[in-house]
Formats: structure tokens, sequence, C-alpha cells
């Protein structure tokens, strides 16, 4: 389901600059047939690609992920969530070190991992 979404945005984001298919998966060293199939979602989409399909459309990371799901709050021992309060209160702290850019990635690359746990 989340393929799915995430290769609408892309067919979209293709679109919006004026690409075919099988020009942009020139561009990238993919099939045409790939390409498509990631806009299907039939095909499983790695960050790694997704990465290499953004800067290609000169787009975000981030684009491509936006509103894609909820994330319930889980619950935690007070213990535990002391612990994890911390250690978003160090990321969080270390984010301005990084580049608009980079934090993108990093969006990307959490809402990655949430995704691969379902």
């Amino acid at each position: 389901m989340i393929n799915n979404e995430i290769g609408k945005r892309i067919q979209k984001a293709r679109e919006d600059a004026g690409l075919s298919q099988e020009e942009l998966a020139s561009l990238l060293g993919y099939t045409q047939s790939a390409l498509s199939n990631y806009e299907l979602g039939k095909r499983r989409l790695y960050l790694s690609n997704l990465e290499k399909i953004a800067k290609a459309l000169n787009k975000p990371l981030t684009c491509f992920f936006g509103e894609l799901h909820e994330v319930e709050p889980q619950h935690e021992s007070k213990g535990k969530r002391e612990e994890t309060d911390d250690i978003v209160s160090e990321i969080i702290g270390l984010l301005p070190e990084l580049l608009e850019e980079e934090r993108s990635y990093l969006l990307g690359y959490i809402h990655w991992m949430i995704d691969r746990k379902k």
C-alpha cells in the first residue's frame, strides 16, 4: 500500500518535470519497465532507489513520503519512556548541525524504517 502511494508521487513528480518514463529511466540507468513497476507499486522501492529518483527529479526525498500514514503512540514503561526521551532530545539537539538536505534524507530514512516494520 505504501509503495502504491510513493509510486503515484514518483509518477506525478516525473510528469511535473515533463519527462516520460523512458526518459527518466534512461537518466537513472533503469529500464522503462522497472520504473513503471515502481510507479505502479509492483516493485519494492528501496531508499537508495528513491534517493536516486528524487535527485534526478530535483525533489526533496520528503515529497515522496508526506502524510502516508499516522504512527500510533506506543505504550511504554516510565523508565523506557525517559530513556527514549533522552535519545529523542539528543537527536533534536544535533539536527541544527545538519544541512537542510541532510535533514530531509534523515526524515525519509525514519519513514522508511517505520514502514518496513509493517
